[in-house]
């Protein structure tokens, strides 16, 4: 026996266009973990708004305590600083007494020293003073350096 060589079968197409377009269920899944990544999204920044919110009265709450200690310690230095209580602790704690009788004394004030001569600088000669120029050595004048114009 003999058998024959099969016969080709035709070729199945790979795939349908029905097959290709997705599914209206995986397009509702899709939509659908949308909307929860969206909805947890809003979820997470409005927790972040009331989180914010309770903490910023927080720190208004510490500012306005601060606050009103600063104001009692002003008035408190203001009454440390009081002169009339100066006064009172002054006589009663420490035994000051308010003076009585006050006397002035005229101090007349000793006459200037006089200034002593300044030494005179010796002149250097016009060989020196070419020889200073010319290697950029400079002197100071008598005026100049007693500041004198």
């Amino acid at each position: 026996m003999r058998t024959q060589p099969a016969e080709p079968q035709p070729a199945r197409p790979s795939a349908s266009p029905r097959s290709r377009r997705p599914s209206t269920v995986a397009i509702a899944i899709l939509v659908a973990l949308a909307l929860a990544g969206l909805s947890v999204l809003y979820l997470i920044q409005t927790s972040e708004v009331v989180s914010l919110g309770y903490q910023l009265t927080r720190l208004q709450n510490q500012h306005d305590a601060v606050e009103l200690e600063n104001s009692r310690l002003r008035y408190q230095i203001a009454t440390y600083q009081a002169l009339d209580r100066i006064e009172r602790i002054a006589r009663d704690e420490l035994g000051m007494a308010p003076v009585r009788h006050v006397e002035y004394l005229d101090v007349t004030r000793p006459a200037p020293l006089p200034q002593p001569p300044s030494p005179s600088l010796p002149t250097p000669s016009f060989w020196q003073r070419v020889l200073d120029v010319l290697m950029g050595v400079g002197r100071a004048t008598h005026e100049s350096a007693t500041g004198a114009s």
